[in-house]
């Protein structure tokens, strides 16, 4: 008679699920994909239980993004019921739930949607026991109100994350990214000092514990520092510090990387250096479909290039379709500084109110949270 076999029991799977979780979010990719293949092997010798499934697809989402495969993340994300969530599972997975869509809609850059997912996890957060998972939740928190220019909502979210962070092992990673994102906001404060320190101090910790990954990204955001200082040759610097990296070469932010570097190059007057990191940039960028990036290095080129402001209009409408209004302000006021050094006063002139209405669009993002 044939053997049968015995069916694993669904907590087991439960259990090494949440192991899976954690790995996650220490952020070690090589231990989480080697995970996740041995949870995918106990899933046919599994008692049937479509919590535990849900479970695995949520977690498996939140994999995806750190993997980078943001399409297969929001693949996953869609195929679950709201009305089936809420009626059907505990406040713990639809904690992960809104948490992930909040994350997956990060990284497609509607930062709007993302937090209003973010609030929707809030409203269960006093539900999860684990401070880890509150520290992420503040985490995440912070870095998309970044991106709105909510300085002091990031700030308050950042400090709660860092100090949770700081209490356990296991999470230098964190504390690197919470460090750099105080750094962010101090730039955008123009504590420029305070800003340098904290990135040098992440970058320290990043080489101290071979994250290259986080080692690119200090040096990525160093340089944007100093390039808003116009501290044109540390700007270079450090940008070809973090594409001498090889994890930061190998992620898709190195496209960042790259189209800063072109943009300084052009500002130094080193045209021909600008356009070889500029063609660098776009063809990754072409690779990886990344459309802000494509409209941002085409920009750089119809201002310091090709001087083509029609072109560089239409390009900027790409930005502004999709709310991006920092990068627009950035950009519109680097264009009037350009002009400005030309002595077109009308084009100058137009850039630096162009920037200014950016400015008030950042603000006026706020009134669409609901």
């Amino acid at each position: 008679m044939e053997k049968v076999k015995t069916k694993v029991e669904f907590e087991k799977v439960a259990y090494s699920l949440n192991e899976w979780y954690r790995t996650i979010k220490q952020n070690n990719i090589l231990k989480a994909t080697a995970m996740r293949e041995k949870v995918v092997k106990a899933f046919p010798n599994m008692e049937e239980n479509q919590t535990v499934l849900l479970y695995f697809n949520l977690i498996d989402s939140r994999f995806k993004l750190m993997t980078e495969n943001y399409s297969e993340s929001g693949r996953l994300l869609s195929k679950v019921d709201y009305s089936t969530l809420e009626e059907s599972t505990d406040d713990m997975i639809q904690y992960y739930f809104y948490l992930f869509n909040g994350m997956y809609h990060f990284y497609e850059k509607d930062f709007i949607e993302a937090i209003n997912f973010y609030r929707i996890a809030e409203s269960k957060l006093n539900k999860v026991p684990d401070e880890i998972e509150r520290a992420e939740f503040h985490y995440q928190t912070a870095i998309a109100y970044y991106e709105i220019r909510q300085i002091f909502f990031s700030l308050n979210h950042a400090e709660k994350a860092l100090q949770s962070f700081k209490a356990h092992e296991n999470y230098t990673n964190r504390v690197i990214k919470c460090t750099m994102l105080f750094a962010m906001n101090k730039v955008d404060l123009q504590q420029w000092e305070e800003a340098i320190s904290l990135y040098k101090h992440a970058i320290h910790i990043a080489s101290q514990t071979d994250d290259g990954h986080s080692e690119g990204l200090g040096h990525f955001n160093l340089g944007i520092c100093y390039e808003r200082q116009e501290l044109l040759e540390e700007a270079k610097e450090s940008f070809l510090k973090a594409l001498a990296i090889p994890a930061h070469c190998e992620s898709v932010y190195s496209i960042r990387s790259m189209y800063m570097l072109s943009r300084v190059f052009y500002k130094l007057g080193s045209k021909e250096s600008a356009r070889e990191w500029g063609t660098k940039a776009l063809a990754y960028a072409d690779k990886v479909n990344e459309e802000v990036y494509k409209a941002k290095l085409n920009l750089i080129y119809f201002l310091y290039d090709a001087t083509d402001s029609a072109s560089f209009d239409l390009s900027m409408n790409v930005l502004k379709e999709k709310n991006l209004w920092s990068d627009v302000a950035d950009l519109s006021l680097n264009a009037a500084l350009y002009y400005k050094k030309q002595e077109n006063a009308d084009l100058s002139s137009k850039y630096f109110e162009e920037a200014c209405t950016a400015k008030d669009q950042i603000l006026k993002l706020t009134e669409a949270l609901s």
